[in-house]
């Protein structure tokens, strides 16, 4: 399966300037599958502006969906779960048909607010795993890769590719740029540990007085970076992945040897 990762920058609120660059991106791919980045139609550092723009998010996902044809489109937007109740979510555009992936972890420290504004998915009944062209993919929005439990849920329930849709500010500039340092390790631990193709698509740049810095990338099971894109700037690529890297890497892990007493363990001392 050939997947384009469509770094764009989303325009703070403007959701028709968006969804016009969603059009043209999924128009002009030649991918199977186009991911975007974390509320990609709207932008992130909304605040307020939530409750205005999630109804005109909600019909943007459904325009998208018409433009999509027979291609797998997964990007980011807002939904309403019940009245006055909005979450950070994903659409999975697959045919044309739609469904919604939620984040469960939602961060609320240092720049982050988005407890203040969304209600968390719930992994009892949120946890999907969609197959599209002979292969089984999860979706995960960004800070929920920071925890382990979303992924190797994901890779248990059959997932062979782990779809990372995120809006990662820079934290500080450094020579290295440490945040896509740390943003490379775990998508390295998460594609080994779950035996797993992960696929990272990143927000760039500016929105209020935060800077997205892109880097999205593709990782393999065997945690090899096979693809990425460019710092800083809009950018867009494809790579198609293949079984024979993910059962090279399952034949050799023990991925599928899960002691669920350790969740005991961690309830207790929760």
């Amino acid at each position: 399966m050939r997947i384009e990762l469509a770094q764009i920058r989303p325009y703070l609120g403007d959701i028709p300037r968006n969804l016009e660059k969603h059009v043209e991106v999924v128009e002009t791919s030649s991918a199977d599958c186009v991911v975007f980045p974390e509320l990609s139609l709207t932008g992130y550092v909304l605040r307020d502006l939530v409750y205005e723009l999630y109804r005109e998010s909600q019909k943007a996902v459904e325009r998208l969906a018409e433009a999509s044809g027979k291609r797998c489109v997964v990007a980011g937007t807002l939904r309403e779960v019940r009245r006055g109740v909005i979450r950070n979510s994903a659409a999975v555009i697959i045919d044309g048909s739609v469904d919604y992936v939620y984040k469960f972890y939602l961060p609320t420290y240092g720049l982050f607010e988005e407890r203040r504004y969304f209600q968390r998915g719930d992994p009892a009944r949120d946890l999907k795993v969609f197959s599209y062209r002979g292969w089984s993919f999860g979706v995960m929005i960004c800070e929920d890769a920071w925890h382990p439990e979303p992924a190797e849920a994901l890779a248990l329930m059959g997932a062979d590719l782990i779809i990372v849709p995120a809006a990662s500010p820079m934290r500080r500039l450094s020579k290295d740029l440490a945040i896509k340092d740390n943003w490379e390790a775990l998508l390295k631990a998460h594609s080994l540990m779950n035996a797993v193709w992960t696929v990272f698509v990143n927000t760039v740049g500016s929105q209020e007085e935060e800077y997205f810095w892109g880097g999205s990338m593709v990782v393999s099971p065997l945690g090899d970076v096979r693809l990425r894109l460019k710092l800083f700037e809009e950018d867009r690529g494809v790579y198609e992945i293949s079984e024979g890297e993910l059962l090279r890497a399952r034949y050799f892990s023990s991925f599928r040897d899960h002691i669920a007493e350790f969740h005991k363990v961690l309830w207790d001392l929760h």
